[in-house]
């Protein structure tokens, strides 16, 4: 059971970042590689199925479908942005943040030790 949860979460894992384009990607080369090089040689294969001039039909779908996806994702992105922070909110917490009242602290760039170390060393500490 524990083996199908981590097996579950890294497909879900997988998926969130993009995984399934991958698959259909990878499919997609594997299968023009096999139908140009039998066409026309392996090494026109291989260029052919990589220069992006000669895409099949799941490359076509592929690339419409990250498109898609990635615009929809960034529509909600952005409203759910303006839902969280609004302007208002800014320019209320402005003026105490960059307040010209409230002096600058002077903080040294290295705090020297005056005082010596303990000799000999504490007991429970040896």
């Amino acid at each position: 059971m524990r083996k199908a949860g981590i097996l579950f979460a890294l497909l879900a894992a997988c998926h969130l970042a993009g995984g399934h384009w991958l698959f259909w990607q990878g499919a997609a080369w594997a299968g023009m590689l096999v139908r140009y090089a039998q066409s026309y040689g392996m090494e026109t294969g291989l260029t052919m199925t990589f220069d992006g001039k000669h895409p099949c039909q799941i490359c076509k779908k592929v690339v419409k479908g990250k498109s898609k996806e990635e615009h929809s994702s960034r529509t909600e992105r952005s409203q759910e942005d303006f839902g969280l922070f609004s302007l208002a909110d800014a320019t209320a917490l402005t003026p105490l943040l960059l307040s010209p009242e409230t002096p600058p602290v002077e903080r040294p760039a290295v705090t020297i030790r005056t005082d010596r170390p303990l000799s000999p060393p504490p007991r429970h500490l040896a």
